[in-house]
């Protein structure tokens, strides 16, 4: 009767030591601060305007509340912005960026450690396209790629997407050939397998064999991936519009350098481009019509309705050579753009919203809104300007950068 009369005493005292632990974490004395709000900045949400003196309310590694005369929970860590401008982290639509080797997998060969994603953070870059290996010779289709966050230190968190596009290279007779018989053979056995579906002709359907290496091709003619292929001349520009005449393909066109040339051909068939507003390319002194590169590039695509992200020359961080012209460039490329007439708005969608859309994460970053991720950075100055430095990156709502303590620009202030 003892024995009996001690386990239920045990029993009873177990019970309530799980209610007052139970208790003891609903209680607001030992609340977890998982709030974090950004205060006092003037936020450039790029999508619905500029909010002066707004506050942004960070939970679970999303903005969960974004404005003005926002309540601050008491719990909750604040970074003071007053004075600064806070805006989405930037968007490189090509970078190298946080990879090392090459494989199958984009998440096999990304590195938490390279400098490069420290560079990227310090300048303000929290996504970017990443890719391994090109088409080459005959063969059209090669590589892969992904979307990452440079999230420096933190494997588990850098891959975004993998597989966002499909590389495609057609400046070779025989890889265009190669390129244009695979789409005609996926695109007659997705013709003879939608007949034998609508007509219910289980026999045919049986016997309907899909042709080898064209899987990548059925992919690209059911819209499923966009087909990345690069033309710099307005001639293969037109290439690429063929193309989208016969089959209806969705195209990302890099190296546009000449698209102002057929700007009005580009918005028809909806196609996406990068563009580089500061690189150059000499008239073609053998032709009559337009040709080269022209500054006023990004402002004629603009006026013809087309969307395009910008990128510097470089697509990676260079700590030597000429300065200027690498990913920590970014914005400076935008406000090439914008004194070739190009607005700031436009310019600022072209490497944050426009760039994230073109490389198929808009859903997730790109702009200040409720339920995307708080990829946040906070600018000292306008993003345009030249002496502006990024003082706080944050992804997914954690503190990655800090330029008080940063090793490359913790010395540096606008009076040097």
């Amino acid at each position: 009767m003892g024995k009996n009369l001690q386990i239920s005493i045990a029993r009873t005292a177990h019970l309530v030591l799980v209610i007052l632990v139970t208790l003891c974490m609903a209680c607001p004395l030992f609340a977890d601060e998982s709030v974090t709000a950004i205060k006092g900045g003037d936020l450039y949400t790029i999508t619905s305007g500029i909010i002066k003196n707004g506050t942004i309310l960070i939970e679970d590694g999303k903005i969960s509340r974004i404005g003005q005369n926002i309540e601050i929970p008491k719990k909750a860590k604040v970074i003071n912005a007053r004075g600064k401008i806070v805006m989405p982290g930037l968007v490189a639509a090509t970078a190298e960026v946080g990879m090392t080797g090459s494989g199958s997998k984009i998440a096999d060969s990304l590195d938490p450690f390279h400098y490069h994603a420290s560079l990227a953070l310090a300048s303000g870059i929290t996504t970017v396209y990443v890719s391994s290996g090109r088409p080459s010779g005959s063969n059209p289709i090669g590589g892969t790629n992904a979307v990452i966050k440079p999230t420096y230190g933190d494997l588990d968190n850098m891959l975004l997407k993998e597989s966002v596009a499909q590389n495609a290279g057609l400046s070779s007779w025989m890889g265009k050939t190669s390129f244009m018989q695979n789409l005609r053979k996926a695109q007659a056995y997705l013709q003879k397998l939608e007949e034998y579906t609508r007509n219910k002709d289980q026999k045919k359907l049986q016997e309907l064999k899909k042709p080898s290496g064209v899987d990548t091709y059925i992919r690209l003619l059911k819209r499923e991936l966009p087909a990345r292929l690069r033309a710099r001349t307005a001639a293969e520009i037109l290439d690429i519009v063929e193309l989208i005449d016969e089959f209806g393909m969705r195209v990302i066109i890099e190296d546009a350098v000449e698209a102002w040339i057929v700007a009005e051909e580009i918005a028809k068939h909806d196609i996406r481009l990068i563009i580089t507003p500061r690189e150059k390319r000499r008239p073609n002194e053998n032709i009559s019509g337009p040709s080269g590169s022209t500054l006023e590039n990004a402002a004629i695509l603009k006026k013809a309705g087309v969307k395009f992200a910008i990128v510097p020359t470089s697509p990676s961080f260079a700590t030597w050579g000429i300065a200027g012209r690498d990913l920590m460039a970014l914005p400076m490329e935008a406000a090439f753009a914008v004194s070739g007439g190009l607005d700031e708005q436009t310019a600022l969608e072209a490497i944050t919203i426009n760039a994230a859309e073109i490389i198929g994460v808009a859903d997730r970053v790109g702009s200040l809104q409720v339920g995307k991720d708080a990829d946040i950075i906070i600018l000292d100055g306008h993003p345009f300007h030249h002496k502006t430095f990024v003082e706080l990156t944050l992804i997914n709502g954690k503190i990655l950068y800090e330029k008080s303590k940063s090793p490359y620009f913790s010395h540096i202030t606008h009076n040097d």
